[in-house]
């Protein structure tokens, strides 16, 4: 497996940024064995792709860190693309930056001219656990046509994401001692909102990406997790969803993923 990490200017950021990429490569097995460098990399191969969001306090190397993405990636044949959140709630300042078309556009462009990552919306899907769900549904939602599916551990899709998700999760992150982002208080409503984004995209008949939904019970968080699974379910996507009775931590997280993965696998529709 072959990780990189880069860091250029963006011009959505108006900053130097980092990503975090990881290819599928060559690991040793029986198909393998004989088999030329060029039947082994063939040009022109073209990977599937998960963009991995990071969480509330997390940076483009969290998922590396933590969890089992990696391997999962590996295993399945996806790259991973993994940029730095710079705790900026994937909003779209006005003016200011621009977290969400960063994603959607600069890094899309960036990702799919320069590494071997298929430009095809149902080869793309956009993940992400907690702030990192909540900002993964928000780059699907915008970008309807690069995303086909959206996995989500966690997050929120409901009426009211300031006052009710952002200001939740502010409160959580207090009390486990962590100083909030200030931009939990200073977001604009408007951006919040994703089941405006829905709902102009069904008003506009363009396809809705299909989503799996994960939630761990003894989260503090886990309410809105519910609630958007139901949401998803009532606004006509196509979802699938399981819940387990433990804390949200990257062990769950990491068996989160291991499902959902096998859920990309078996290209189920709910």
């Amino acid at each position: 497996m072959a990780t990189l990490q880069m860091n250029f200017l963006s011009m959505k950021l108006g900053m130097q940024t980092n990503v975090s990429v990881f290819l599928p490569s060559f690991v040793p097995s029986a198909d393998a064995a004989g088999k030329t460098d060029a039947e082994l990399y063939p040009q022109g191969k073209k990977f599937p792709a998960v963009w991995l969001l990071a969480d509330e306090t997390g940076d483009d190397s969290q998922w590396l860190r933590l969890s089992n993405a990696a391997d999962l990636a590996q295993r399945y044949g996806y790259a991973v693309v993994m940029p730095c959140p710079y705790e900026k709630l994937y909003s779209e300042e006005d003016p200011g930056q621009k977290f969400t078309s960063y994603i959607t556009e600069e890094l899309w462009a960036i990702c799919t001219g320069m590494f071997p990552i298929s430009p095809k919306r149902e080869d793309n899907i956009a993940a992400g656990a907690g702030l990192g769900a909540y900002g993964a549904l928000k780059c699907a939602l915008t970008a309807p046509d690069k995303f086909g599916r959206a996995v989500l551990i966690g997050g929120a899709y409901e009426d009211g994401i300031k006052e009710g998700y952002f200001a939740a999760l502010k409160d959580c992150m207090a009390a486990g001692g962590l100083v909030p982002p200030l931009g939990l208080d200073d977001a604009p409503a408007d951006d919040a909102e994703l089941r405006t984004r829905a709902a102009a995209l069904k008003e506009a008949g363009k396809p809705l990406p299909k989503i799996w939904i994960s939630s761990a019970k003894q989260s503090p968080m886990a309410g809105f997790a519910k609630r958007a699974a139901e949401n998803l379910k009532n606004d006509g996507f196509i979802t699938a969803s399981c819940t387990e009775d433990c804390a949200d931590d990257w062990s769950f997280r990491s068996e989160a993923l291991c499902r959902a993965f096998r859920w990309l696998a078996e290209g189920k529709e709910a």
